[in-house]
């Protein structure tokens, strides 16, 4: 009996490369998020730390001017602070997206994996009733033969 050979074997390599493209995305999805949140978490210890400051300037005779002047300074902490929780959930979107996109490919690869398992298991089955028909007959012919 000759080898097996499984006849969707390039498609199975494809999803294989599908679901191996579709873990590098969810991969770079998730550093990309992780640095998002990095950044947010700087701007907030920044905000906070210039609050203290601001809380011990206070303790000295404030001029109006600096006042203003850490007034402004905080909006455009908070602001920022604003835009980037909005890249964090703009990164979390993404990588659910990705995440879907990875659990589907693998699915897909999983699909023809069974598939290719079962065939296997066929072919299996029959070349091993191949072979007991042959051993069969082998023994039906040495007991012919000394009859």
């Amino acid at each position: 009996m000759k080898k097996f050979q499984f006849r969707l074997d390039t498609l199975l390599k494809y999803r294989q490369m599908q679901n191996e493209q579709a873990q590098l995305k969810f991969m770079q999805a998730s550093q990309v998020l992780h640095e998002e949140k990095e950044k947010f978490d700087k701007l907030t210890i920044k905000l906070t730390e210039s609050i203290v400051s601001f809380r011990k300037y206070q303790d000295s005779s404030p001029i109006i001017d600096e006042l203003k002047d850490f007034q402004n300074y905080f909006d455009k902490i908070r602001e920022n602070i604003k835009h980037q929780s909005m890249r964090v959930n703009e990164a979390q979107a993404v990588q659910q997206e990705r995440l879907q996109e990875l659990q589907q490919a693998a699915k897909n690869y999983e699909i023809v994996e069974k598939f290719r398992v079962k065939r296997l298991l066929q072919y299996q089955a029959e070349a091993l009733s191949e072979e007991q028909k042959y051993l069969d007959e082998l023994g039906l012919q040495n007991y012919v033969r000394k009859s």
